[in-house]
């Protein structure tokens, strides 16, 4: 006890919550990901860090410009771009502007479906559109959409071939064909 007779009581502090903004170049694969991921790791046990996941609809500036509309709105820790290299002239001035400005862009080479197809196979044969397509369309893809069943406990497997010593990629760099930055997206969703 102090002086006075009073007790001394530690008061709680305040923990900030961290939260993200994901904003994707597609409208409904890499959304329908995110969130099935998210939602994955949680009934797995993992804290996951809370995260907004939007459409940029398009080419990497037009995500981008969204991405910062959106945090001008909103607190957000972290600003996550997701991307692919297809045939966008606008890529390489995301990637300066991002680096610059504090986004983080996570690209895919030559899209977001060699992530998906990592999920069920180890191949590391460079991809094309059509060749992603007929590929995915083997494990149950139909158009745009996830099957119900797609495998997010294999998201380790996806990570693993991301990260092989032929093709790591960075985020906010264009890396081979193929590859795709996706694991420091998922690290970052790993709450610590």
């Amino acid at each position: 006890m102090r002086k006075g007779g009073s007790v001394r009581r530690n008061r709680p502090t305040r923990r900030e919550n961290k939260k993200l903004l994901i904003v994707t170049e597609g409208e409904i694969t890499e959304v329908q990901y995110l969130q099935g991921l998210a939602q994955h790791l949680r009934a797995a046990g993992i804290t996951v860090i809370p995260c907004t996941v939007q459409s940029g609809g398009g080419e990497p500036s037009r995500v981008l410009a969204k991405a910062r509309d959106l945090a001008s709105r909103n607190d957000y820790e972290a600003v996550w771009l997701v991307v692919d290299v297809d045939e966008h002239a606008s890529l390489d001035d995301v990637l300066r502007t991002c680096t610059a400005g504090g986004e983080t862009v996570v690209v895919s080479n030559p899209q977001f479906e060699v992530w998906l197809l990592w999920h069920f196979a180890s191949t590391g044969a460079p991809q094309t559109t059509v060749s992603l397509k007929k590929e995915l369309r083997r494990h149950g893809f139909v158009g745009k959409h996830l099957p119900v069943s797609f495998p997010f406990d294999r998201v380790d497997q996806a990570v693993t071939m991301a990260m092989h010593k032929d093709r790591p990629a960075a985020p906010n760099a264009r890396g081979s064909n193929p590859s795709s930055a996706m694991p420091h997206l998922v690290e970052a969703l790993r709450r610590t």
